[in-house]
């Protein structure tokens, strides 16, 4: 807790008390002195548990230590509070990779490399990784990205069998006590790879210009970051809850997100007693494009997208097209830059329409269209949910990753515009607070908005201990965004 005094902030003294513990245990750390860092660094993190750096700290001090359970418990903590973090990532795939986890170690390699494909460091590890699984193609396949023509050269050789085995290491068991580190194993006991092959012996460490107290990555390995980039939320949940969904036929202009009101097509059938004349008929059931404002417009039974300048959408359901407009695909965006990865697949592919026109589209089967304005917000949404969205709204993409479930894939949408959303049913929101989580199952979740930390976890498990349903844990504050269908 800090107060203000003369416009100054002053810091209590359990503050102090965490500031001069976490100050000294990094001093430590970086000093090499590892045993005398952890006393100081545990209680920093017993004072504030949920401040990033004193994890990273004590989590780079476990790891020294070959503590490497409770490295895991505080990277995975971390990771969840930011899903898109790679750097992050590849830590966590450090400490799974160091006691023998393969499965877990290339699947957060995997992750880092789909969020930020030019990390060399992790497409190296993960190269590594699936080295020691055997599978050596996909293995050198990553090495060439990383730049380690020497291993892929390697593994094209254990392709070929040439004086190459399957590396077999034996398990990291963590030390038993806390108070003294364990003894360095045996390099032919760690892993049985040649040495070029192997780990570096400090794989995780300080930089060397930096100091304590900010960690980053430096040319002589990979390092654990100790201000990791956050994934930005642009703005917390409002205090009270959204006001209760209408449903309406029609809704002349979005409204912002936060109270969850909705612009809903519904096809409307006019009887019909005889065959009418189409000179007559044309003229009466045009599509809506001209009478509306806004980029997305509500017809009979249809949606239309008016495109001036830019506009992101999908092309699923396309049955015209108005006007001069070309498409581009899209690519799959991280921290601002875009990446290698489409944006979506097949028919589904995002594309970004330029020029002046109308695209009009029918939803797909037991699919409705939602619009919405993000106003001054942010949320993040399941990328099957977002449809197309305004060219003033920034998108990054990312995922959770789950060992029972496939990785959720999601959509960051932040900045003012709107957003058109494709669901299977009425969209509602439950209140999420720091005290009372709230779980959704996968078939019902589109998204959420706030300061929320999302984890897959099993809502139902055979007697066999199989999972038989999932679905997403939401702690912290905001609101989860659900759909009432179930498909």
């Amino acid at each position: 807790m800090t107060t203000r005094v003369k416009g100054r902030a002053e810091t209590s003294p359990a503050d102090d008390e965490f500031l001069q513990q976490l100050q000294r245990g990094g001093e430590l750390l970086a000093a090499n002195k590892v045993i005398e860092s952890k006393e100081f660094l545990e209680r920093a993190h017993q004072l504030q548990p949920r401040n990033e750096k004193a994890q990273n700290l004590l989590g780079l001090c476990y790891f020294k230590l070959g503590l490497f359970d409770r490295a895991a418990e505080l990277y995975e903590m971390l990771v969840r509070d930011n899903p898109v973090d790679p750097t992050l990532r590849v830590n966590l795939g450090l400490v799974y990779l160091k006691t023998n986890a393969l499965q877990r170690a290339v699947r957060e390699f995997e992750t880092a490399t789909d969020l930020s494909p030019e990390h060399q460091k992790a497409q190296n590890y993960l190269g590594l990784a699936l080295a020691q699984m055997g599978e050596y193609g996909r293995a050198r396949e990553h090495f060439l990205l990383a730049g380690s023509d020497a291993m892929a050269d390697k593994m094209s050789r254990a392709i070929a069998g040439e004086n190459f085995s399957k590396p077999t290491p034996a398990p990291v068991t963590p030390a038993a006590r806390v108070d003294v580190p364990p003894p360095a194993p045996a390099p032919a006991q760690e892993k049985a790879m040649p040495p070029d092959e192997a780990l570096p012996e400090e794989e995780i460490r300080f930089a060397e210009d930096e100091g304590p107290s900010a960690l980053t990555e430096s040319d002589g390995g990979p390092v654990l970051t100790a201000t990791p980039e956050e994934v930005e939320v642009e703005s917390s949940a409002p205090a009270a809850a959204p006001e209760p969904v209408r449903d309406a036929a029609t809704v002349p202009t979005p409204v912002p997100l936060t109270k969850v009101q909705l612009t809903k097509v519904a096809a409307r059938v006019a009887p019909v007693t005889a065959a009418p004349i189409l000179a007559k008929l044309a003229p009466s059931v045009v599509l809506e494009a001209e009478r509306s404002r806004g980029a997305f417009i509500q017809g009979e039974g249809t949606f239309s997208l008016v495109v001036d300048g830019e506009l992101l959408t999908r092309l699923e359901g396309m049955v015209a097209l108005q006007g001069q407009l070309a498409f581009q695909p899209e690519m799959k965006r991280f921290r601002g830059r875009a990446t290698d990865k489409p944006f979506g697949e097949g028919s589904a592919r995002m594309v970004r329409a330029r020029g002046k026109g109308v695209l009009h589209l029918e939803p797909a089967e037991h699919r409705e269209f939602f619009a919405v304005d993000l106003g001054e917000d942010s949320a993040y949404f399941r990328d099957e949910n977002v449809f197309a969205f305004e060219e003033p709204v920034m998108f990054e993409n990312g995922r959770v990753p789950s060992d029972i479930a496939p990785d959720l894939d999601l959509v960051h949408l932040r900045g003012q515009g709107q957003v058109l959303l494709s669901l299977p049913g009425p969209l509602r929101s439950v209140v999420v607070r720091p005290e009372a989580p709230v779980t959704v199952p996968l078939t019902h979740l589109v998204g959420w908005q706030g300061n929320l930390t999302p984890r897959v976890v099993s809502l139902l498990k055979s007697p066999t201990g199989e999972t038989l349903r999932t679905a997403v844990e939401l702690g912290g504050e905001g609101f989860a965004l659900i759909s009432l269908a179930v498909r």
